[in-house]
């Protein structure tokens, strides 16, 4: 369908033309003598809210809902029929898991937190209790590395002045 304020084309699903957001739906309407008798109006709501119930399993329910064919109306009729067995299906399960679940976690979650609060506590504990002192080296003397006598302040002259001192312990 080619959208009448901006011409861009698009598909027959969309609702709204992609290119300026113009409701297609409604030119389609339009376009079709939306104005018919107050039984093919009934119709065709009928088809659009049994659609809509149906997308959640038939995705292509909407766009046959659209079309307003009799055979259209009839396979959107096939597809809230089906949808409807599936949700009673689903409902039936959920209805019955969803308060084992509730009990399950009733009855579990003080445990669960007991354990979880102990564990933190092993865990903080642990890293105490298991952390051993670890053991400094002996230091060794090493009179070569030493210099006594005084210390020069840093300065221009300062790599002159450690390399006389290297020198000299060398020759020592």
């Amino acid at each position: 369908m080619f959208c009448p304020v901006c011409g861009g084309n698009n598909t027959v699903e969309r609702r709204f033309c992609v290119h300026c957001g113009t409701n297609l739906e409604l030119v389609s309407q339009a376009l079709s003598g939306g104005t018919g008798h107050f039984f093919t109006r009934i119709d065709g709501a009928l088809d659009q809210l049994i659609a809509r119930y149906a997308e959640h399993i038939f995705k292509s329910s909407p766009s046959n809902a659209r079309e307003g064919t009799l055979k259209g109306s009839w396979r959107i009729l096939g597809h809230g029929v089906l949808t409807t067995f599936m949700d009673m299906v689903l409902v039936t399960l959920m209805w019955n898991i969803l308060p084992l679940r509730f009990f399950m976690l009733l009855i579990s979650s003080p445990f669960r937190l007991l354990s979880l609060r102990s564990g933190r506590h092993k865990t903080i504990t642990g890293e105490i209790v298991t952390e051993e002192p670890r053991e400094l080296r002996p230091a060794q003397p090493q009179p070569d590395r030493w210099v006594s006598g005084e210390v020069p302040s840093v300065g221009e002259e300062t790599t002159q002045s450690l390399q006389e001192r290297h020198r000299q312990s060398q020759n020592r």
